[in-house]
């Protein structure tokens, strides 16, 4: 092996190790989301999902701006997060996913039963991290053929 060759492959675990970090910490920030969602925290939900992002639910999209405006409606009672994966597909995008189990109500109304897939797109703005599109799809179980 000669001595670009080493440098480059050293490069390249550099960089891997670097978004492994990034990937770290934007999980970090999705875990906070839930929390600030579950404590209905305006303002923290606001600093880490701008006005611009689109959350895309079993129930409909809302904006940013609808999700806030309704959230005294959503309680979510508890929640766990389960195989939380993510990369980078640039240097200023991270995109995660994952299920989610929760367990919460919406103006009134149950939340559907079973674990979701969430994903989640995060873009570097500046300094921050921030969440701009999330999607949530159910996982339904398979059906068993029942034959006589």
């Amino acid at each position: 092996m000669t001595h670009l060759d080493r440098r480059s492959k050293n490069k390249r675990k550099s960089k891997a190790n670097a978004a492994r970090i990034i990937v770290n910490s934007v999980i970090r920030l999705e875990k906070r989301v839930w929390k600030v969602a579950q404590l209905r925290d305006v303002d923290a939900f606001a600093e880490l999902v701008p006005s611009d992002a689109v959350m895309i639910f079993q129930s409909g999209i809302l904006s940013q701006p609808e999700y806030l405006a309704t959230m005294d409606q959503r309680t979510i009672s508890s929640y766990e997060l389960r195989n939380i994966r993510g990369y980078m597909p640039n240097a200023k995008t991270v995109i995660l996913h994952y299920e989610a189990l929760r367990l919460g109500q919406e103006a009134g109304k149950i939340f559907p039963e079973g674990t979701v897939i969430e994903s989640t797109t995060w873009i570097k703005r500046g300094r921050r991290w921030v969440a701009v599109l999330n999607q949530e799809t159910p996982i339904h179980s398979p059906r068993i053929s029942q034959t006589s």
